[in-house]
């Protein structure tokens, strides 16, 4: 599926969600567990809901992934009564952590005779369920980054002056950054702020655009200019290549809180709207 893509620059996806079904149906149901004469197996997986990519921009391979996961478990008690239920997992998703996945366990026709198979499966199936569930990134980048990636030594090194990869992130959204100290020893409270613009032209001349001195002179309607800041932040921009146009992917660390508005609105107003005004990208004026 390695699309004509030179030096892995350009954002390929690839949708993963039919592989993330067989995947759990096969890895899933090994788990069984079994103490003093009580026993518990995952029986079959009920439902995977959701969204599972694997992506690759300017070389990097990351998984974006959200899922629903719904298990059925059958188990006896140590009299040989049998029990069965369900293990509902209501979020997998690329940036939750082993620990932090959460089980909801329900037995049918739930009773106090039914408790010790339910209490196996807290002690002794969750556990596995844990680590099988964080290696699914791992086994999943695995299978699928070859796809969307050419080799390496078949691509040349990409420009060194390229912003840094990030991870996607949704629209006009922010969340608290790490509180730094401004150029005059003042403690500041920041927030990290990320939003996206789409420009009618391919990502390596809206690339150009940010760092040719002559074109930032041409959108700013002045010459470049190195001064003194009395605060710094850090903006990360990424220029996600679709079928005829660009999506700009940016990324602001280090703003003030209660700068937030002004900040946004000002990088819309002299970036984004600029930049399509004067050279006539306005397909996508926001």
């Amino acid at each position: 599926m390695v699309l004509h893509n030179p030096n892995n620059w350009h954002w390929v996806n690839k949708d993963a969600s039919t592989w993330a079904k067989s995947y759990f149906n096969e890895n899933l149901p090994k788990i069984s567990a079994e103490d003093n004469g009580v026993s518990a197996k995952i029986d079959s997986v009920l439902e995977v809901d959701g969204d599972v990519d694997v992506s690759q921009r300017k070389g990097k391979v990351i998984t974006l992934f959200d899922i629903k996961i719904r298990l059925e478990f059958n188990g006896e008690t140590a009299d040989d009564k049998t029990v069965s239920g369900t293990i509902t997992i209501p979020e997998v998703a690329h940036d939750t952590e082993e620990d932090e996945y959460v089980f909801e366990i329900s037995v049918y026709s739930d009773s106090r005779e039914k408790e010790p198979v339910k209490d196996l499966v807290r002690q002794k199936i969750v556990p596995q369920l844990r680590k099988a569930l964080g290696k699914f990134a791992d086994d999943l980048i695995v299978e699928h980054g070859k796809d969307i990636q050419h080799a390496s030594s078949t691509s040349p090194t990409p420009p060194s002056a390229s912003p840094a990869p990030t991870k996607a992130a949704s629209s006009a959204s922010q969340k608290s950054g790490t509180p730094v100290i401004s150029h005059r020893g003042q403690v500041v409270n920041t927030v990290i702020l990320c939003d996206t613009a789409e420009f009618q032209t391919t990502d390596q001349e809206l690339y150009t655009t940010f760092v040719d001195p002559q074109r930032v002179a041409a959108f700013t309607r002045a010459p470049p200019q190195v001064f003194e800041p009395s605060h710094f932040s850090k903006l990360t921009l990424v220029f996600d290549q679709g079928y005829d146009t660009t999506l700009l992917r940016y990324t602001w660390e280090g703003v003030p809180i209660g700068q937030e508005d002004v900040a946004k609105k000002n990088f819309n107003e002299y970036y984004v709207k600029s930049i399509k005004t004067t050279f006539g990208l306005l397909c996508f004026l926001l």
